[in-house]
């Protein structure tokens, strides 16, 4: 076991000393790829000793002599003090080589030699990690969140030295030492994530996932230690239970699995599952909404519902003003509009980058190649601090850019990893999507006012031609007055009468008075208004049937205009009636939601499919003297008081008529859906 630790540690040793070379070639770096490699060496020497090779001692001695100053002299570095590294450089010049030529002499080899190296070597280590824990990076020296990965580092750092107390332990009581050359490499790997500047919300990430991982193969090796230990050398044994233990753990791996990487995503990235929480509902819902101010409004609601965002502005394009305009932000409003004119570099990185982080284009912009990059990024980095923006996703199709999303973190130093990077990314996609269908929607909306336009249009003139041909006619006979019928006048009054009718309907239904108040003697209204359109009416053999369930509460609505609408409807059903025949009219509260519903109902021959398709259209009628107003102008006038009207019928079963208004709670009743 020891001996393949160490040769497993030597090769990830020797992948990390390549990948330090090929990525930088500072003086960070160089350190940190000679400590890598001395580590190496010292662990190739170690399984060389297993093995029982004479150079193994040696090798691990001259592993062990570059190991103290280098890991000092690195700490020094990747903090950024260079005071520390001018004190340590004569042990490594001086004391490094002075120890290598003792290990390579024959004559002074023994337990003496070796105890002194190791001495040194750990000494080294203790400087390291003193360095690492007192002296936190210097701000200039790597980016901002330095200090952090500082931190980090001195806790894998800290790792090292309990692996050497666990080995000395496991020494102590003959037991294989492996601590000490597996811990060594996280701690590598740390300072190579540093170097390569990996962001740190994504090196936190990794932490978690490395505890998560070593959590699952410390149980997994316990449960196979613990079927060793039962059954001992027993071969037919140890399978057989590792066969059932192994079948167990595939139906369980699964959830475990989950509950421990949730368990430390809980510790390391708390801020990724509460925005996911958040988010997550906002995906399905944007699929069903239908208008652009939907849209907004949602996602501008579900953003101010998170508390891991500060900030956020969506911007839309408008090629009429070549321009990027603010639809809708939360928080401190930031900059209103982007000229692309002016700035085409940042239409440039929207079309070529799929996300655009501040942190990124800062690293770019210190490994800039020439002044136009540097110009460029140096744009890039104003215009995302003018925007208040940490992260910026365009929102695009395949064919063009729409808009971008800006967001800003509620805590600077807790910088979206890269796993929230690509789940915001699915959520700009599925906005840009439903962008898309609702300027789709408008589009067929906007047709379709048109398309009704000129309906009303045409119905208005004919409802207007009408009655000025039958005055013209009337005054055409009147200019004889020998043969002038004597009812000519009245018939010129009562057309008059008529044209302002129409005119005053389409008025109304133009421009509704919205003004709502508490309505609490609803059924007194309802019965009142009937009563009267009766009386004026007069049908002979119509009778008029209520169905009161209950007390009625007041409702939120404006009493005059339902006045209106009632008597429509009851005159509506008198006239489909005809002759005979029965109105019903019931009333009936509900508490999800809270309403009243009021439904008129009659027993006449009832509307085909086409007619009732068009029964709700301005100007739409099969009354040879009616306007085509009367049901569009009750359901205009229900909607401006925030409630719904149905209609709903079958030829020959008659037809109903129901109006659902929101219940009087106070002046913040919504209306109902």
């Amino acid at each position: 076991m020891q001996t393949q630790s160490a040769f497993m540690a030597a090769a990830a040793a020797v992948v990390l000393f390549v990948a330090m070379l090929l990525r930088r070639h500072d003086r960070v770096s160089l350190l940190l790829s000679a400590l890598t490699f001395a580590f190496g060496s010292y662990a190739f020497g170690r399984g060389l000793d297993e093995l029982g090779s004479e150079l193994g001692p040696v090798i691990v001695q001259i592993g062990l002599a570059g190991i103290g100053p280098l890991a000092a002299l690195t700490a020094a570095a990747l903090v950024g003090h260079p005071n520390w590294s001018r004190r340590l450089l004569p042990a490594l010049y001086l004391g490094t080589p002075a120890w290598t030529l003792l290990a390579i002499s024959d004559r002074l080899q023994g337990a003496p030699l070796q105890l002194a190296i190791h001495t040194w070597s750990v000494l080294g280590v203790l400087a390291a990690a003193t360095i690492l824990a007192r002296y936190p990076a210097e701000p200039d020296s790597v980016d901002s969140a330095s200090p952090v990965r500082v931190r980090y580092l001195a806790i894998t750092h800290t790792l090292i030295g309990v692996s050497i107390a666990i080995d000395l332990v496991t020494w102590r009581f003959g037991r294989p030492q492996v601590a000490s050359l597996l811990v060594p490499l996280l701690y590598l790997y740390t300072g190579y994530l540093h170097l390569a500047q990996v962001r740190l919300a994504d090196l936190r990430q990794m932490m978690g996932n490395t505890f998560a991982l070593s959590l699952m193969a410390l149980g997994l090796a316990g449960l196979f230690a613990a079927i060793y230990i039962a059954v001992g050398t027993k071969l037919e044994l140890f399978l057989f239970n590792t066969f059932v233990a192994s079948f167990a753990l595939l139906l369980f791996f699964e959830p475990i699995r989950q509950r421990v990487q949730l368990a430390m995503d809980r510790r390391f990235v708390a801020g990724k599952l509460e925005l996911k929480r958040t988010l997550a509902p906002l995906i399905e819902r944007l699929a069903h909404v239908q208008t652009l101010d939907d849209v907004l409004s949602d996602l501008l609601q579900t953003i101010e519902q998170t508390d891991r965002i500060r900030a956020s502005s969506l911007f839309l394009r408008e090629d009429r003003h070549l321009g990027f305009q603010q639809a809708g932000s939360v928080g401190l409003p930031p900059r209103r509009r982007i000229n692309l004119v002016r700035q085409p570099a940042w239409i440039e990185a929207l079309e070529n980058h799929p996300a655009l982080l501040r942190e990124d284009i800062g690293k770019a912009f210190h490994e800039r190649q020439s002044e136009a990059d540097a110009m460029r990024l140096r744009l890039l980095q104003a215009i995302m601090q003018d925007l208040d923006a940490e992260l910026v996703l365009p929102i695009r199709t395949e064919s063009r850019v729409l808009g971008f999303w800006t967001l800003a973190n509620t805590n600077p130093r807790n910088a979206f990893s890269s796993s929230e990077v690509k789940f915001l990314q699915d959520v700009s996609n599925h906005l840009a999507i439903s962008i898309e269908n609702s300027k789709t929607f408008e589009n067929i909306r906007a047709r379709d006012r048109l398309v009704n336009l000129g309906e009303m249009a045409a119905g208005l003139a004919h409802e207007i031609r009408n009655p000025l041909a039958i005055i013209r006619g009337a005054i055409a006979v009147m200019e004889d007055p020998d043969t002038a019928p004597a009812d000519m006048q009245r018939m010129i009054v009562e057309e008059i009468q008529r044209l302002d009718r129409v005119v005053g309907t389409f008025l109304d239904y133009a421009n509704p008075d919205a003004r709502a108040e508490p309505v609490n003697d609803l059924e007194s209204i309802i019965r009142a208004t009937v009563t009267d359109t009766m009386r004026a009416l007069n049908p002979a053999a119509i009778k008029i049937e209520f169905e009161i369930a209950g007390p009625v509460p007041a409702v939120r609505a404006n009493a005059d205009q339902l006045e209106r609408v009632i008597a429509n409807l009851v005159q509506n059903a008198i006239q489909a009636l005809g002759d005979e025949g029965t109105i019903r009219i019931s009333i009936q509260s509900f508490s999800d939601p809270p309403s009243v519903e009021i439904t008129v109902q009659d027993d006449g021959p009832g509307m085909d499919e086409p007619t009732l398709e068009k029964a709700f259209i301005p100007f739409f009628t099969t009354k040879e003297r009616g306007t085509g107003l009367g049901l569009a102008l009750c359901e205009k006038l229900v909607r401006a008081q925030g409630g719904t009207i149905e209609l709903r019928c079958r030829p020959g079963e008659g037809t109903a008529v129901s109006i659902r208004l929101a219940l009087w709670l106070d002046e913040g009743t919504e209306v109902l859906p």
